[in-house]
């Protein structure tokens, strides 16, 4: 199941022209994994399993901090199913454009999706200076 073990790794995939992604294998994903789509702060998209989402949603319900769900909530952009060969339907704006390769990075519980291996560069570079 995604994300059931950590997710480490890099791997450059194209989106095909139905507008489908394969999801990488060392995510360890299976056909009919409920996954989420959020936006990311950036450029980015972030693809987490539902239970991830459901179990902070949980805790943060629990400590009676709303503005925390909303915050976490507002940026989902799509609930999908990956299917047999691990793709999920990925098609959201021209940098994510059908027959563009996008660069995923595996970051521990979650996917990191970049519409190129250079837009993570920078993104990682902005990360080192605000730090």
């Amino acid at each position: 199941m995604f994300g059931s073990i950590p997710i480490f790794g890099n791997s450059e995939n194209k989106i095909d022209n139905q507008g489908r992604l394969i999801i990488p294998s060392f995510s360890d994903v299976e056909e009919n994994d409920p996954l989420i789509i959020q936006k990311g702060n950036g450029n980015f998209y972030i693809i987490i399993n539902c239970a991830k989402i459901e179990e902070k949603i949980k805790k943060l319900k629990a400590i009676g901090d709303d503005d925390k769900i909303d915050i976490l909530t507002s940026s989902i952009v799509a609930f999908v199913k990956v299917d047999k060969q691990r793709r999920i339907s990925f098609r959201f704006d021209k940098d994510f454009a059908v027959d563009h390769k996008v660069f995923i990075h595996g970051n521990y519980d979650s996917l990191q999706i970049f519409p190129s291996k250079e837009h993570y560069k920078q993104y990682i570079n902005t990360l080192k200076k605000s730090h």
